[in-house]
């Protein structure tokens, strides 16, 4: 009977084992020698989880119940990468200073956002090397206008390539997690075309916390949609003084998503700019609300871009109450509404707002 005893508490304990959620990450971090990384958890950003790095090598552990993406912060004045941690072994090769250098191998969701990455990965650079331009020219707004039509261009490829990766692999996690990715940096997205990705999905991935995001974007775009009211909100302006958005009524207004430190939205604003110079004495306004943290940069950029119209900010970043109002993910954003506070265009870019508003103020 003992032995019987024993040899069943054997079968359970490997068993058990099989049946464990443990992943383990091992890495490589060269010319790093020692030091520390962070390993973030996609949806619960306040918790980090540091991870010691001896000789340039390192091991992460933790429970995995469902494939979850993971920033991982390599230091200061390092670009940060992601990857998909699920129960098992993965590994992991990073070069200080080269983010093109990440090298990820793991379980079946990381192969599949391997693949979309190498699909990509082209396009990336091209977006990159645009924006490094950019922030060496803002002094010159001609420059900076053709830099933004090209990387417009290479933006509206690489959604092409985004939407048909995850028409073709819908029973993925790493596709629902590029789905949210997708939506977040669509500048003209819709309830419609949120929805539609969400009910794309089998219904297991509906149920992980990607799936779940997609839902709640597709939720908050079908209260932005266009013929809807604008949710009123308060924040400070500059001078700490209260501001509603529906003091606003009576004049077709824009509400302005923006920051000193996006680089997109600083090459846009000489068009909004030009437009509020143009339509402002014909009832047209704007009310700026910056994702700013620091207040003293948010001034500065005001002053240099000459932005002359109300501005506000809760001074959070992306943790701005206005912006998960309006389900803003990605800036420069920005929704235009009727003297009755209704949204009548969303994402109006270049000559986009121009041409708009030339339609609504005769």
């Amino acid at each position: 009977m003992k032995k019987y005893i024993l040899g069943l508490a054997s079968i359970l304990f490997v068993v058990s084992c099989n049946q464990s959620n443990t992943a383990e990450v091992k890495g490589t971090i060269k010319k790093m020698g020692s030091g520390e990384i962070y390993f973030i958890k996609s949806g619960d950003e306040k918790k980090i989880d540091t991870v010691k790095v001896v000789n340039d090598a390192f091991t992460y552990k933790t429970e995995a119940k469902e494939p979850t993406v993971y920033m991982v912060n390599f230091g200061a004045d390092e670009q940060p990468g992601f990857l998909i941690i699920e129960k098992g072994a993965s590994t992991l090769t990073y070069e200080k200073g080269n983010l093109t250098s990440l090298e990820v191998k793991g379980g079946k969701e990381q192969e599949v956002y391997n693949s979309f990455l190498t699909m990509c990965r082209p396009t990336f650079q091209q977006m990159d090397s645009l924006g490094k331009v950019a922030m060496a020219n803002e002094e010159n707004p001609e420059l900076l206008k053709t830099l933004q039509e090209e990387f417009y261009k290479l933006d509206n490829g690489l959604k092409e390539k985004q939407l048909s990766f995850i028409e073709k692999n819908k029973s993925s996690i790493a596709t629902a997690f590029i789905a949210v990715n997708y939506l977040n940096e669509k500048m003209d997205k819709t309830y419609a075309e949120a929805d539609k990705l969400y009910n794309m999905l089998d219904e297991k991935v509906k149920t992980t916390y990607y799936g779940k995001k997609i839902a709640e974007l597709a939720n908050q775009l079908k209260g932005t949609s266009e013929g809807q009211p604008a949710p009123d909100f308060t924040l400070n302006d500059v001078n700490g003084k209260p501001v509603s958005l529906s003091s606003f009524k009576g004049k077709v207004t824009l509400i302005d998503f923006w920051a000193s430190w996006c680089g997109p939205c600083r090459a846009e604003n000489p068009n909004v700019v030009a437009a509020y110079a143009k339509f402002h004495s014909k009832g047209f306004d704007i009310l700026g609300v910056s994702l700013d943290e620091e207040k003293e940069q948010w001034l500065k950029a005001i002053s240099k871009d000459n932005l002359t119209w109300t501005q506000v900010s809760d001074l959070k970043g992306w943790s701005s109450a206005a912006a998960a109002l309006y389900g803003v993910q990605s800036i420069p954003s920005n929704f235009l509404l009727d003297k009755e506070g209704n949204i009548i265009g969303k994402d109006l870019r270049g000559e986009a707002l121009e041409i708009k508003l030339n339609e609504v103020i005769k």
